[in-house]
């Protein structure tokens, strides 16, 4: 394959991957969400708390409560044959219960930025480690 094309494919497939984990936090989808990762995968927000494999990753979807909003922007990837790192900025609102009155709209919650360690797999892209640095900390304190 053409390497212009590759490196194109390589970044399409990873800020896609990225997507379906925003979309299946966000959507309690738990085996989704951990099949986006290795089998030993890792998830780690700094400082807070750190999740290793794909049944625990998806026992913490689980457990997480309705009305995270993930939005990843102004994503880098560097790859390295079967290996890549991204680092990417991400904005975490808070979307209205399901029972919100109407009218009621999404707050932002946090900001941070992502640093992810990912492999090539047979299934595709997985992320092996993804590492969560909040800006006001976790749950959005801070000042």
């Amino acid at each position: 394959m053409d390497a212009d094309v590759r490196w194109l494919l390589d970044r399409t497939q990873i800020r896609e991957l990225t997507a379906r984990y925003n979309r299946a936090f966000d959507d309690g989808d738990p085996d989704t969400f951990a099949a986006t990762f290795t089998e030993d995968g890792v998830m780690e927000v700094t400082g807070t708390f750190e999740v290793s494999g794909r049944d625990a990753l998806a026992e913490m979807v689980r457990h997480t409560p309705y009305g995270v909003v993930h939005v990843t922007v102004d994503a880098t990837v560097e790859v390295d044959g079967d290996r890549a790192v991204q680092d990417v900025t991400m904005v975490v609102l808070s979307r209205p219960a399901k029972d919100a009155a109407p009218g009621a709209r999404s707050k932002l919650s946090n900001t941070g930025r992502y640093r992810d360690e990912l492999v090539r797999t047979p299934d595709g892209w997985r992320f092996a480690r993804r590492t969560a640095t909040l800006d006001a900390g976790f749950g959005g304190s801070g000042s």
